[in-house]
């Protein structure tokens, strides 16, 4: 009777090099990594909309285009805060089981 050891399947967001944690891509974790998805779509819509805004010259449409900007970074920030408190791998995999909680894939 021989023993098999199951083979597990490593989980990308512990893999490393170097003491680096890294991504699905073989990649170093970087802030985007601990962002769930669904918030990165957000920040990636308050910079589109602040881009618009930005085209247009009247004074209502700057300060518009100046909260976007702050809603996008209010995001950032909190993730950074949370990476500080938590550590990049730690939240990295927080995103990507969140992200698979809500059946959204990252794409890398």
């Amino acid at each position: 009777m021989s023993c098999q050891t199951p083979t597990a399947i490593p989980n990308p967001c512990t893999e490393m090099i170097g003491g680096q944690p890294l991504n699905p891509c073989g990649r170093p974790l970087s802030l985007t990594d601990a962002i769930p998805y669904r918030d990165l779509l957000k920040m990636a819509e308050y910079d589109e909309r602040a881009a618009e805004l930005d085209g247009f010259r009247d004074r209502l449409a700057r300060l518009a285009a100046e909260e976007c900007r702050q809603k996008a970074e209010q995001i950032r920030e909190h993730y950074r805060d949370l990476v500080a408190d938590y550590g990049l791998a730690f939240c990295a995999r927080q995103a990507a089981a969140e992200d698979g909680r809500y059946g959204n894939r990252r794409f890398f």
